[in-house]
């Protein structure tokens, strides 16, 4: 990492997130010619339907690191088209991602959920899930210092 991109601690969170997201078997679905990403603002999980500048900035952060790592994320700023949503009580359908992909010719999306915990941390979960069945490729969770985060999970 950079000087200042490893000397801030929300950053170097998104791209550990992002490293370990990078498994072998990902980079084999990802590094190919032709292959995309997608990376979806990261949504409260208690209200499904909402991100924060916390969930987008670090979605942001993320797929900057997988460019550096060498994966094609597709740039989307229509946001709502990468808004996924909970139906029926399941946090991903299929059908939603597989749509969402087509239509932006990728191969994978990249979904996340955050949990503010209050003055102990924010939880954060990041999935990428292969777009043609919605097989979760890899996963990871964190936590990021509440302090770090402020206001800006509420905004």
């Amino acid at each position: 990492m950079a000087g200042s991109e490893a000397q801030n601690p929300l950053i170097s969170s998104s791209y550990a997130a992002a490293d370990r997201l990078l498994t072998s078997a990902a980079k084999q679905e990802l590094l190919g010619k032709d292959k995309r990403v997608l990376v979806a603002s990261w949504v409260d999980v208690n209200q499904i339907s909402r991100s924060s500048i916390f969930g987008k900035m670090m979605a942001e952060q993320l797929a900057s690191r997988l460019v550096q790592q060498g994966v094609a994320v597709m740039e989307v700023k229509l946001r709502t088209s990468l808004f996924i949503t909970e139906k029926g009580g399941e946090m991903l359908l299929s059908r939603e991602i597989k749509e969402i992909s087509q239509k932006h010719n990728a191969e994978a999306v990249i979904v996340g959920t955050y949990a503010d915990a209050g003055s102990s941390g924010v939880y954060v979960t990041v999935k990428l899930v292969r777009a043609v069945d919605g097989l979760v490729l890899s996963a990871t969770n964190f936590m990021v210092d509440r302090k770090l985060v402020g206001s800006i999970i509420n905004q």
